[in-house]
């Protein structure tokens, strides 16, 4: 990586980049202001969007040691399927039962536009916070992932999602208009992945800025360690770049446990793993 990448960052646009998204990919508006509401009494968590930057990010993986961090934490937490559809969240992250009820179904209830019971529904990890699954069924009329926070808020549940990607699918938008939702964007430890990452906040800033202090200044940029000879200077080269831009930098080190692809179980996860994510919950949390 050359500071040419970097020189004039959200001030001019790449040659032939473009954001990542599906057929549903947010059209071209004005900028939404994103406004924060003051903390409710007795809220004790934040709801946190994963969203990677590119492919193989690690946006399950990072949605599960936030869910984790949470939960042990002593909050009441829900790791949500917000993919467009679906991910392998539950079948990476449910250690301890695996519930046949899919999101879609949660949210149809019993046919009367309210949501089932969401202790009947949930998956479960042995770290205590349960989790939404989801497949590519559409959501129940006129349901968006607004009606998902809502109802998981009203019943006292704090959400993280994971949202995949590319971030200007079509479901997110919801997510990523509520401002007292925590924006993660994940990238793995790649040069490449860092250049693209340039055109993901240039999009934010489009559609999401406010002079400065819209969701962009709000973001939190994670680098996953995929294997064990990533370059180590993709992380210290972002927080150069990227200081005063975004509210910060975290990386994830490699860890063997999540780099098999199966079941996660937070116990089982390096100190330094276990550290680097409730550092992270600690920043974006704030």
């Amino acid at each position: 990586m050359t500071d040419d990448d970097w020189s004039r960052w959200l001030d001019e646009s790449g040659e032939d980049d473009s954001v990542e998204a599906s057929s549903e990919a947010v059209a071209d508006s004005a900028p939404v202001v994103r406004l924060r509401r003051k903390p409710e009494q007795g809220r004790s968590g934040r709801p946190i969007l994963v969203v990677g930057g590119c492919g193989g990010a690690g946006t399950t993986t990072t949605t599960l040691g936030l869910a984790a961090e949470l939960a042990a934490d002593g909050v009441a937490t829900v790791a949500v399927d917000a993919t467009a559809a679906g991910s392998d969240l539950a079948l990476r992250g449910a250690d301890k039962h695996l519930h046949p009820v899919n999101l879609q179904s949660w949210v149809y209830g019993r046919g009367d536009d309210e949501p089932a019971p969401i202790e009947e529904c949930l998956s479960r990890s042995t770290s205590g916070f349960g989790l939404l699954w989801r497949d590519a069924t559409p959501l129940r009329r006129r349901a968006t992932y607004l009606t998902v926070a809502r109802a998981l808020d009203t019943d006292g549940y704090t959400a993280v999602y994971d949202g995949g990607n590319a971030i200007a699918g079509r479901q997110l938008r919801p997510l990523l208009d509520d401002a007292d939702i925590a924006l993660v964007l994940t990238i793995p430890a790649r040069v490449d992945a860092a250049n693209r990452l340039r055109v993901t906040l240039e999009w934010l800033d489009d559609h999401y800025g406010d002079d400065g202090a819209g969701v962009v200044a709000d973001t939190t940029i994670v680098v996953s360690h995929q294997y064990s000879h990533d370059d180590s200077r993709v992380a210290e080269h972002l927080r150069e770049h990227l200081s005063g831009w975004v509210r910060e930098v975290v990386e994830i080190p490699y860890d063997p446990h999540l780099a098999r692809g199966e079941l996660v179980a937070h116990r089982e996860l390096a100190e330094a793993t276990r550290s680097a994510y409730a550092s992270l919950l600690a920043g974006v949390a704030s």
